[in-house]
């Protein structure tokens, strides 16, 4: 059995060192477009999406999208939370705990524009 084992390791070994050797020589032909002397990459973004606050605020904006009905459910969990301690104090406190970091989270998600403004405005855009 350990000389399978050890077999099957020295495969593997043998596959991981030369597969990035098998793939340098990879033949791709001519990556160049027929007619023409030069590629372009299309932008990913947008072609009017050429500076740092563009990509940062769609990155935010997303953020946004996210985090508000994670907010809510979490409100609602710590609500449920609370609710159902029946004098418990420490399901209590548990419940103010998850109202209390879902209120942080949403603060710091709100935040994270103005933290796209300031790294532009050093960046100097």
């Amino acid at each position: 059995m350990k000389k399978i084992t050890r077999r099957f390791f020295l495969i593997g070994l043998l596959f991981v060192l030369l597969a990035p050797a098998i793939l340098v020589f990879a033949d791709t032909g001519n990556p160049l477009p027929p007619g023409g002397s030069s590629f372009r990459f299309p932008n990913p973004l947008g072609e009017d999406c050429t500076t740092f606050e563009c990509p940062a605020g769609r990155i935010t904006s997303a953020l946004y999208q996210v985090a508000i009905p994670i907010v809510a459910i979490m409100v609602l969990v710590g609500g449920f939370q609370i609710m159902t301690a029946g004098g418990d104090p420490e399901k209590f406190q548990k419940g103010k705990w998850t109202v209390l970091y879902a209120a942080i989270g949403f603060v710091a998600v709100l935040l994270a524009s103005g933290v796209v403004s300031i790294i532009n405005s050093i960046l100097g855009g």
